[in-house]
């Protein structure tokens, strides 16, 4: 009964899972473009207080936190970029996902973001036993391969 109900809609069904993925692609560019743009006006801002100023500007409404990634959605990234470079550091799998995203990867303050917060979650992961972490020589950082 399910099969033939199915059979019946699926011009409908098919034009609905279009239409579905027609909207989170354009959810993920309004998205891509809030980042930009949040970017931008933290660079104006830092150009304007290093030349001086110290005048009135314009507050910006209050943005709700831009959410980078979703439940699970960077340890799944981190598990499988592991499995297909091998072993990698934090920074290493920052500009992995930075190259993948699209974004800048010269922008040092998203950078120290991202590495900060791979490295969190890798933490997390190795306190689950997914991972596991070896301290190389150089500045500390940590070696993350899968368990």
């Amino acid at each position: 009964m399910a099969k033939a109900r199915t059979e019946t809609y699926a011009h409908t069904i098919a034009g609905l899972i279009g239409r579905r993925e027609e909207l989170l692609e354009e959810l993920a560019q309004l998205r891509e473009r809030e980042g930009v743009l949040a970017n931008d006006l933290d660079a104006l801002d830092r150009v304007l207080e290093s030349l001086g100023y110290d005048g009135p500007v314009k507050l910006t409404p209050r943005v709700p936190r831009v959410v980078l990634f979703y439940r699970g959605e960077l340890r799944q990234f981190l598990k499988a970029s592991l499995q297909e470079h091998g072993p990698s550091t934090s920074r290493q799998l920052a500009e992995r996902l930075v190259s993948i995203e699209g974004k800048d990867g010269r922008d040092r303050r998203m950078m120290n973001d991202v590495v900060r917060r791979i490295g969190k979650a890798m933490r997390q992961m190795e306190n689950s036993k997914l991972v596991s972490g070896t301290r190389t020589k150089s500045m500390g950082e940590y070696l993350w391969r899968i368990a």
